[in-house]
């Protein structure tokens, strides 16, 4: 007996939502798999609708009850069925319940058949009210379930694009100081040499610059390849800005670099003049040519 009214007064939290979810889940799971747990939940349920309609909940007990209770349509009626059976019996007059059954009995049959099928259906709403109840708050989880999903997969894309973009970074950032300290050799150096990064366009603002002291006598250019530049061969055109073609370099390998792959190839630093140009390569497969990008960079000579 004791375990019994602990558990109706578990049934009553459940029904006013005072349980926490992990107990809402164990007492609707139980629900599904145990009919009488179920039959037990439904007849909690009728008592405490009738306890609200005839004042015998607490403040606290009774706000609870109409926040659960009186959201929606469905939970309503039922409260209101409960109320008009409340005032019905109040006005009764005989006290014992035999006499109470067949004043109801008779009341019953003397309704229209409107009135005796509304009652009916209002009857139905109580008895499947708990399982409704309970599937509804099974979806909403559920649905919370899938939103949390979607919150933790783009934070985990956002992660990965600034992983990404913190090594483009990094990467720009290691071959601006390698040029540099090429540079800076000065007369130690006999080779100068240019790293050309994929997506750059005529229109762009910073351009990148091969410096040529007089000392070297090699110009290195080094380009950059995306992943999907994957060809077995590769063709650079270089021209002048003006269009004036100043050599050409064919079958091209592309090899790793600490980055991932590149073209490179050697210019004499006699055939570039100071003034602006444009470098054309194209990937070679089966005979076949294709535009991969054009590239654009200054030569300035001290």
């Amino acid at each position: 007996m004791g375990s019994e009214r602990v558990d109706e007064e578990l049934l009553v939290k459940y029904l006013l939502g005072n349980l926490p979810e992990t107990e809402e889940v164990q007492v609707e799971d139980r629900a599904f798999a145990d009919a009488n747990y179920l039959g037990a939940l439904e007849a909690a349920e009728a008592d405490l609708i009738d306890s609200y309609v005839r004042g015998g909940l607490s403040q606290s007990e009774r706000r609870a009850f109409e926040r659960r209770f009186l959201s929606s349509p469905n939970r309503w009626s039922k409260v209101e069925f409960a109320r008009a059976l409340a005032r019905v019996t109040a006005e009764s007059t005989e006290p014992e319940w035999l006499a109470q059954r067949q004043t109801w009995f008779s009341l019953i049959r003397g309704w229209s058949p409107p009135l005796r099928f509304a009652a009916g259906l209002a009857a139905l709403i109580c008895i499947v009210g708990p399982s409704w109840l309970i599937v509804q708050n099974m979806a909403m989880r559920s649905r919370m379930a899938v939103l949390e999903n979607q919150r933790h997969d783009l934070e985990t894309r956002e992660q990965g694009l600034r992983r990404q973009l913190g090594e483009e970074q990094s990467r720009a950032g290691s071959l601006a100081a390698q040029r540099q300290q090429q540079q800076s050799m000065g007369s130690a150096s006999v080779v100068a040499s240019l790293v050309l990064m994929p997506g750059l366009s005529r229109a762009e603002t910073r351009v990148e610059e091969l410096v040529l002291t007089p000392s070297p006598q090699i110009a290195h250019i080094e380009i950059q390849l995306e992943a999907r530049d994957d060809y077995p061969r590769f063709r650079a055109e270089l021209r002048t800005r003006r269009g004036e073609e100043v050599l050409t370099r064919s079958n091209l390998p592309r090899h790793r670099t600490n980055t991932g792959y590149a073209v490179s190839f050697d210019v004499p630093a006699s055939a570039l003049a100071a003034g602006e140009y444009e470098l054309s390569l194209k990937g070679v497969d089966h005979q076949a040519v294709v535009d991969i990008g054009y590239y654009y960079f200054g030569v300035r000579k001290q």
